[in-house]
Order: structure tokens, then sequence, then C-alpha cells
């Protein structure tokens, strides 16, 4: 009896410590990549729950609504990975989002809450202001800084034109905000626009901020899963390593073809691959995390996603709410929109799971 108690409390503490390996490496890593070169069954759990887009309505290339069902775009996949779920907290100062345990600023900088609404002017300013002002906010006695560019890709409702519920961001803010992370290859850091898209901007441009607290979203984490595949092991996101049109060798051969939205959703939608049929475009959220802002000229890593740079430009399945014939890309970390009609600049990656 002794024994087997032994080899349960050794089995508990193996179970543990191996839990608390991924926490382990959630280091401030702002500009790297953390790489995992394992090729190591998948986790049983996952360490960060990637809230969905929350868009639920479908539109075809000419913007017009249509039945999700079988189109493999963003609306067709509900609460996937986690629900979007915001919620009142402080006394209305502040929005929980459930799934991603970020708390945003109900107000931003120059706005303030008078118990029932926001009142006020958004004051923009340049980013060293920003990021004193967010470092040495004291709202709610929490502690609060500028967000990540891919915490800012968590923040918006993707169900709302720019991006914000009046519910809860009353007074028709704006959603676009500075974020802390450096832009690669000049002296900026990224912007988020109330549209949905990243880009670098310079320091010394005046911008407006929205404040974040909680736990910091962790930096992509990778395991090769030895079939093609890869797995981004904070979300547990499946990303197929070659691009559409590149041979599925071990070094991609080939070029990345592009093709239009459409194109690219019924590539991924019926695609059988490492005995999986439930692929599909990434949503504008899970696409911050197959990217990494200290790559340069690719979103991927190229040691884990060879020949690459070619399908630095990829599809994903949201539609830009702001122009319903658009659908975002993103590139370089970037975010951007493009004509569904597009058959010259972008590629399809497609992802699976969790």
């Amino acid at each position: 009896m002794k024994k087997y108690r032994s080899l349960y409390i050794l089995f508990l503490t193996s179970l543990v410590l191996w839990n608390c390996e991924a926490e382990h490496k959630n280091y401030d890593l702002e500009t790297s990549v953390l790489l995992s070169l394992t090729s190591a069954a998948s986790p049983a759990a996952f360490s960060f729950q990637l809230p969905d887009s929350n868009q639920t309505t479908c539109y075809d290339t000419s913007g017009a609504t249509r039945a999700c069902t079988g189109t493999g775009e963003d609306g067709e996949f509900t609460n996937i990975p986690a629900p979007f779920s915001l919620q009142i907290q402080d006394s209305g100062e502040t929005i929980l989002e459930e799934s991603s345990g970020l708390t945003w600023q109900r107000c931003p900088f120059g706005m303030i809450w008078n118990g029932s609404t926001c009142i006020g002017s958004i004051i923009n300013v340049y980013w060293q202001v920003a990021n004193a002002y967010c470092n040495s906010l004291t709202t709610a006695g929490r502690s609060w800084r500028l967000p990540t560019a891919r915490e800012s890709a968590l923040f918006g409702d993707h169900s709302q034109t720019n991006l914000l519920s009046n519910t809860y961001f009353p007074n028709g803010q704006a959603s676009g905000g500075w974020t802390s992370t450096p832009a690669v290859g000049f002296f900026g850091r990224y912007l988020f626009y109330s549209y949905g898209g990243i880009t670098p901007i310079d320091e010394t441009t005046n911008m407006p901020i929205r404040c974040v607290s909680g736990p910091k979203t962790p930096n992509a984490s990778f395991t090769d899963l030895g079939d093609g595949t890869l797995q981004e092991t904070n979300t547990g996101l499946i990303i197929k390593k070659c691009a559409y049109g590149q041979a599925d060798d071990s070094t991609c051969t080939g070029a990345a073809s592009p093709l239009n939205w459409q194109q690219a959703l019924d590539y991924c939608n019926n695609l059988n691959f490492a005995s999986r049929t439930d692929w599909r475009l990434p949503s504008h959220r899970e696409s911050f995390f197959i990217s990494e802002p200290s790559i340069g000229n690719s979103n991927l890593p190229l040691s884990l996603f060879p020949n690459s740079i070619q399908a630095s430009i990829a599809w994903t399945g949201t539609t830009a709410n702001n122009a319903l014939t658009t659908a975002h890309a993103q590139m370089v970390y970037q975010m951007y929109s493009y004509s569904k009609s597009d058959t010259s600049n972008v590629r399809a990656r497609c992802v699976a799971g969790p």
C-alpha cells in the first residue's frame, strides 16, 4: 500500500510541476519569440483562453449577408476558442473580458466615468506620455499599463462597426490607441485602430490611450507536432506549416500562391490534412498567436515555418465591419483590410482546433 501511495504522490508532484512549466516560461519577451521545438504530444490543457472575435454574421464578397453554415467564415465558429464575454466592474469604471482575464479602462484618457457614462473628450498624446500615464494610473486600486499589440487585438468586439458596444463603452468612443509593443525597423510603436487594424507609427505622433490591467497575455510558443503542423502551446491552436501553393515537405518548397478571400475560405474549409478536417482561416485574434513582432520581414518564425516570407500577408476569416467587402489580413505583425476580391497580394495559411 505504501508503495502505491508513494507512486501516487510522485505522480501528483510531476503533474503540478508540468503544469507550472508554461507559467515559468511566460516572462516578458516583448520583442522576442518563445519557441518550443519538441515533438511531444499535445498538452491536455492550455494556459490561455483566447476569446472569440464575437463576429456572428457572415458576409459574401459583395458585402451581402449570408447563412454562415459551411462558409468557413469567422462568424461560423462561435465561442471558438473561448467565449468573448464582457463584465462591468469597479462601480462601472472598468470592463473585464472574462476569457482573457484582462481589465480595461471604461473611459479612455481625457474622458471620466461620472457614474452613468463617460464624459469629456479623448486627448491624444505621444507614446512616452501614454506610457507614463498608464504606469501611474490607480483607478479601482489596480496596477495599469499600456496593452501589448497582441492584447489590443483581444480588445474589440467584431460584431460592432467600430469594435465597441455602447453598453460597455458609452458616448461614442473609438477603440484605438497606443500599445507598448516596439515597431520593427524604426523608432515607433504599434497602434491599434478602431476598425481593427494594427500598424507601426512614430512615437512622437499624438494618439489616444486606453490602459489595461491584469495578467499579461503570453507570447507565442510553438510545439512541432511532426506531421506538418505546429501547436501554439498557450492556446492549443493548430497551425499548418506550409501555406497554400507550397509543397507539404520539410522545407515548404515552392511559392505561396495568392488567392482571393472566398478561395482562401474554401481551401481551408475543405482541407483534409494531418488526419484533421476541422481546418479554417484564422480569426483576427488567432492570427496574433501565429506571429511575433521581433521577426522582421515575416510574421512567422522561419525556423518553424520554412520558406514563409512569401506568405507574410495572409487572410483571416474575419470581415472588416467598417467595410463589408473587405476582410482582415495580417502582414508582419500588422493587420490591414484587403478587398475580398484581391487576387494578387494575400495568401492563405490554415488553422484548426484547439
